[in-house]
């Protein structure tokens, strides 16, 4: 049934180990979403499937990836990592599709040397990005206006209390410019804020011109120190990588206005812990807004979970209707490319074709 399956997908740097998708192979190409958590993306991905019967979608648990990823075709990482243990074992594995953008739970380089594509999901053009900016401003929102502060005057039935701040006239800080900035700029503009935004690659790129256009400022990573002494809100929208990772730490805050709102949908990882812990402590940070967390799902007894200025959400912040049956589709082209014997649309690593 997989006979067309060939080319760049029949094997790449290690043929012993990766049989061809040929005559002799399985009835079903699998497709394995790696994890049980953001469920709608497998559920959706299947209903998009389900006229393909020579296409199975399936789930393990996260706990489960390293035995089941040995029978897939396509894995489909979640929260999962797919660490080069994992993948040592994945004999029949040709694709790695990330169920959106960060793949840092992938080992890119242990993929590569078993000639398994890498790809994922953008931001941009599939509702995903949208739904994080959208979310953006609902922290930043719930924290000018303290949310738990006004929860509270409910359970104690005060009327009139707290006293909010508008978003209205404040300076906002972007940190990174791809898709969910990029989607945030106009939403901030409509409410009268001075936008300033900090990119680690070079301005000027033609894609990203209407949005760089509308912004009052920018900078680049290097100039960060300067720029946070002058925002009121700082929202995190950059990758996490090992260069970034813990950015956020008491350096960087140091030089923020004491009370700054941070608000990160972005990575948990972009935060230093103690840091942080010591900013809530000092005042320095007036509220924290984070659909993302250290360690995910995130200790609700943790000091920082219980912190009367931190709103946390369960890093749902991609997680709509609309963008979740948009990548859903992807997830189907995908597994229909790969089914003809093509490669993913998006490669993240480079396969040497044999």
């Amino acid at each position: 049934m997989f006979a067309t399956c060939k080319a760049l997908l029949t094997r790449r740097s290690a043929p012993a180990r990766h049989p061809a998708m040929g005559s002799s192979a399985p009835r079903q190409l699998q497709v394995l979403f790696c994890g049980e958590e953001f469920t709608w993306g497998f559920r959706f991905s299947k209903e998009a499937l389900e006229a393909e019967p020579d296409i199975e979608v399936r789930q393990c648990r996260r706990e489960d990836v390293g035995k089941e990823v040995g029978s897939a075709h396509m894995a489909v990482p979640l929260m999962a990592k797919l660490d080069a243990a994992m993948l040592e074992k994945a004999h029949h594995l040709k694709v790695i599709l990330q169920y959106g953008v960060g793949v840092e739970g992938v080992d890119i380089p242990a993929a590569t040397a078993r000639g398994i594509h890498v790809s994922n999901i953008p931001s941009e053009g599939t509702g995903n990005a949208l739904s994080c900016a959208e979310m953006a401003m609902y922290l930043a929102l719930a924290c000018l206006r303290s949310a738990s502060a006004m929860a509270e005057s409910i359970q104690h039935g005060r009327v009139g209390v707290p006293l909010g701040k508008t978003l209205y006239g404040k300076s906002v800080l972007i940190v990174g410019f791809g898709g969910i900035a990029k989607e945030l700029v106009p939403r901030l503009k409509a409410f009268g804020v001075h936008i300033t935004a900090v990119r680690r690659s070079a301005w000027g790129k033609a894609e990203d011109a209407a949005a760089e256009a509308a912004l009052d400022a920018k900078g680049l990573w290097g100039q960060m120190s300067s720029l946070t002494g002058q925002a009121d809100i700082i929202i995190l929208a950059t990758s996490q990588d090992a260069t970034n990772r813990g950015f956020v730490n008491k350096a960087f805050l140091s030089a923020c206005k004491p009370g700054v709102i941070i608000v990160n949908v972005a990575r948990g990882g972009l935060l230093d812990y103690e840091s942080v812990k010591e900013g809530l402590q000092t005042g320095q940070i007036g509220h924290l807004g984070l659909d993302v967390q250290w360690i995910e799902p995130f200790d609700p007894e943790d000091w920082i979970a219980k912190h009367p200025r931190v709103l946390l959400t369960p890093h749902v912040a991609g997680v709509t209707e609309l963008s979740y049956k948009r990548m859903a589709q992807i997830v189907a082209t995908e597994a229909r490319r790969m089914r003809s014997g093509l490669p993913p649309s998006i490669l993240l690593n480079n396969i040497t074709v044999q």
